[in-house]
């Protein structure tokens, strides 16, 4: 899944629309083949039957359709070059997997009025692409209603799910407050037509242009509006004290910070330094935990804006349980999460899939002693931002980088690599703040905040010490 929520476009017939839907933001669009809809494609222009193109990116096409027979569910596939078949019917499970056996991508649309409507989803787990859950009514046109989402919060399948059911404009504020982990995206239709599959494509544009700024990754979104200057501050949860986490989240944003890790504390923190390792010490001692850290994050979002990153080992997060630990993070308003012991190879095809479904960022890291193949592998196959470790040793506070460490910062910004960069590891003071600011987005500063917790009366005289050794204020 995208960092992105997908808006889907439904009820198009018209080429010359469907360009300006597309131009207004839509990501996927779809026509419906079901005769007894004002939207019915019938015979269609032929343009209709051509993959859908928009400034050289492929546009995924949906096709509606309602108790269509197999063979003519297949056959209009392959006229139309539809990417997915939604169907509205009674269509068993078995034909969906069928259609997915052929190569055809399925969305299984359910009604719902209650927490039972949602039982039958068991029956189509691994047999369907999506779902896609909408109001239950008379037929199969449609009322042009809205439902009750909160049912959606019993829904504990493994398959994601559009939002549909009469979405539009006025809905948006509600469509921004609804969040569950396996959200993909909008289903929208009658809502913002002008006339039976025409679309008005400038009130598309505006509702697609809020929407999809609420729902962006909060990572990407910092990266997207912010290019130069970002300043990454990391702590370890549970210390001074136990309960210190939200003070310090606080304090750190009301000082304007952009981005903050916080840290699992563990055991054996094998690439932090001493500063660091006794935080974690202390913090276990008071019996911090990631249990009760989420705990403590579980209303974050009512006030704390900026991204969150967890940082912490491999070991206490699948002790946790890892598509446990996603989930949490995702109810949590956590946006990333750095595992500094998590092997690239087994990132790729084990934890990669499993974090994109509840759009969590898992950054990853790179050193002088990276080679340039792995870090463009990294490159590609990562998004948020590379975490640039400015040496090959274990955190802690440096007064300044010397030439082959500024000479690695040079080298990896000559290669133009897509991801952001940020650099981290022995930023303490405005020397080291600049020199590593001038060659990456921003800079993460680590044991040098986590000292000024300890030898500061207060987590807010902490945070403008820290501000003014950088330099910052």
């Amino acid at each position: 899944m995208e960092n992105k929520k997908i808006i889907k476009v439904c009820g198009m017939r018209d080429p010359e629309n469907i360009r300006d839907v597309a131009a207004a933001g839509a990501d996927w669009l779809g026509l419906i083949f079901y005769p007894c809809s004002p939207r019915y494609v019938g015979k269609g222009d032929e343009a209709l039957r051509k993959p859908f193109f928009y400034e050289g990116r492929k546009v995924p096409k949906v096709g509606v359709f309602v108790d269509a027979p197999f063979e003519q569910l297949l056959e209009t596939a392959l006229d139309y070059a539809l990417d997915y078949v939604q169907l509205h019917g009674d269509e068993s499970p078995d034909l969906c997997y069928s259609l997915q056996k052929r190569g055809v991508g399925v969305i299984k649309a359910l009604p719902v009025t209650t927490s039972s409507d949602l039982e039958p989803t068991l029956a189509y787990e691994g047999r369907v692409d999506y779902f896609l859950f909408d109001t239950k009514c008379e037929g199969y046109g449609g009322s042009g209603q809205t439902f009750d989402w909160s049912i959606l919060n019993a829904y504990r399948g493994q398959t994601p799910f559009f939002l549909s059911g009469g979405l539009r404009p006025s809905n948006l504020a509600a469509i921004k407050a609804f969040s569950h982990p396996l959200l993909m995206g909008i289903d929208l239709n009658s809502g913002f037509e002008q006339s039976p599959a025409q679309k008005d494509a400038v009130l598309l544009s505006q509702f697609i242009k809020n929407y999809k700024t609420k729902h962006m990754n909060r990572i990407d979104y910092l990266f997207e509006t912010k290019k130069k200057g970002i300043l990454s501050v990391y702590f370890t949860a549970g210390y001074p004290a136990l309960d210190d986490t939200l003070p310090v989240l606080r304090e750190l944003q009301t000082a304007g910070v952009d981005m903050v890790e916080v840290g699992i504390p563990f055991s054996d923190p094998m690439a932090d330094g001493a500063v660091i390792q006794n935080a974690a010490t202390q913090a276990l001692r008071h019996g911090m935990s990631l249990k009760y850290l989420f705990r403590q994050l579980k209303d974050v979002r009512k006030e704390i804006h900026f991204p969150i990153i967890l940082m912490g080992y491999l070991n206490p997060i699948m002790q946790y349980g890892f598509e446990e630990f996603c989930r949490s993070c995702k109810e949590t308003g956590v946006d990333g999460v750095i595992i500094p012991d998590l092997p690239y190879a087994d990132y790729v095809v084990d934890y990669k899939p499993v974090a994109e479904v509840f759009d969590l960022k898992i950054i990853m890291l790179i050193t002088p002693e990276t080679s340039e193949e792995r870090i463009r592998l990294i490159d590609q196959h990562t998004s948020g931002f590379i975490y640039m470790v400015s040496s090959a040793a274990i955190t802690g506070a440096q007064k300044s980088f010397d030439e082959q460490k500024q000479a690695y910062f040079r080298r990896i910004n000559r290669m133009n690599l897509k991801n952001p960069r940020l650099v981290g590891f022995g930023i303490s003071n405005k020397a080291t703040y600049d020199a590593a600011a001038a060659n990456a987005s921003g800079v993460i500063v680590g044991s040098r905040f986590v000292q000024l917790l300890e030898t500061e009366a207060t987590p807010r005289e902490a945070v403008i010490h820290l501000l003014s050794d950088l330099g910052l204020r």
